[in-house]
């Protein structure tokens, strides 16, 4: 009797002792990475970069950025989409990743809307015409009138086929009749190196609004009906005569497919406090992003929207990839 008594008792005890040991550590329990599609420097890699280092005073593990470029920013995404769902690989989206590709190429390593989880809508910008202090134009319709009268002559540099400051050059071209050649970097930190040397004259971008600051480029305008509050010195396009011109530049932040519900929530809940921080959304704003936010529904539902938009303007204008 007290044998088996003592063998009950035993495997009761194992029983009991079976959850804790199959119970996994509370996430996260390792250092995160958010993977960036383009190269180090500009404000999508700073915004990354911002983020990584408040969330990492807030979760008891580091968060890092890990730059990914390469092409037009299909190898960092698609590391991210093959990455395991456990919320140790995040990846920052931009017009380009998670709206345009699937417009310019037939084929993708992974399904831009099927192989993503949404975590949050982080930031957006408007866009500003920025110029080499060669270009003789102080507002945009000069610019236009010489751009005019010399087709061809002026190259734009962007972050690539089917980002938000291609798309944003195209339709800007299309609307006011010029034509410039386009020269694509795997980020505008590289970009801007060429653009303060000379070699490429024009960019349609957020990021460079830092070196018009140091008196080192000009800028003659910011894409869209109204002036930027980061900005408000800078006269809008519809201001100087162009109107209707409807793009602009986003953040967002994604998962692998299937991430689990409650690390979902926890991660959107935690970006959304960071957005609220007055301090990151002074240091976004000096990027030239307003602080966005919001749930993962939200995202989705601006992806839904943007992806229509883009693709839209991606066939009206037949914009195509160049290899």
């Amino acid at each position: 009797m007290r044998s088996a008594l003592r063998v009950t008792l035993l495997v009761a005890a194992s029983l009991l002792a079976t959850p804790a040991f199959a119970q996994q550590p509370s996430w996260p329990a390792r250092p995160v990475q958010i993977v960036v599609p383009l190269a180090a420097g500009g404000t999508a890699d700073g915004t990354a970069r911002v983020l990584a280092e408040r969330l990492s005073t807030m979760w008891p593990q580091r968060v890092y950025v890990e730059n990914k470029p390469g092409g037009n920013t299909i190898i960092g995404t698609d590391a991210v989409a093959k990455a395991k769902p456990d919320g140790y690989t995040l990846g920052l989206g931009i017009i380009t990743s998670q709206a345009a590709n699937q417009f310019l190429f037939n084929e993708l390593p992974y399904d831009t809307e099927r192989d993503f989880t949404p975590l949050a809508l982080l930031a957006i910008s408007p866009i500003f015409l920025i110029v080499h202090p060669s270009v003789p134009a102080s507002n945009l319709q000069e610019f236009i009138a010489y751009a005019k009268s010399n087709p061809d002559k002026l190259s734009y540099a962007t972050t690539g086929y089917g980002s938000s400051f291609h798309i944003a050059t195209e339709q800007f071209m299309t609307r006011v009749g010029i034509q410039m050649v386009h020269v694509p970097y795997k980020g505008m930190g590289v970009a801007v190196v060429d653009l303060l040397a000379g070699t490429v004259q024009v960019a349609l971008d957020v990021s460079t609004m830092a070196q018009v600051r140091q008196g080192k480029l000009k800028v003659l305008g910011v894409v869209g009906d109204k002036r930027f509050e980061g900005a408000p010195s800078v006269p809008s396009f519809a201001e100087q005569g162009v109107t209707g011109l409807e793009v602009s530049t986003w953040l967002s932040l994604h998962a692998p497919a299937h991430l689990d519900r409650d690390i979902q929530r926890r991660i959107n809940a935690d970006v959304n406090r960071v957005l609220k921080v007055p301090d990151v959304r002074q240091k976004l704003l000096a990027m030239n992003y307003v602080a966005a936010g919001g749930s993962p529904e939200d995202l989705t539902a601006f992806l839904v929207s943007e992806r229509k938009k883009i693709g839209g303007i991606i066939k009206a204008r037949n914009i195509k990839l160049q290899q």
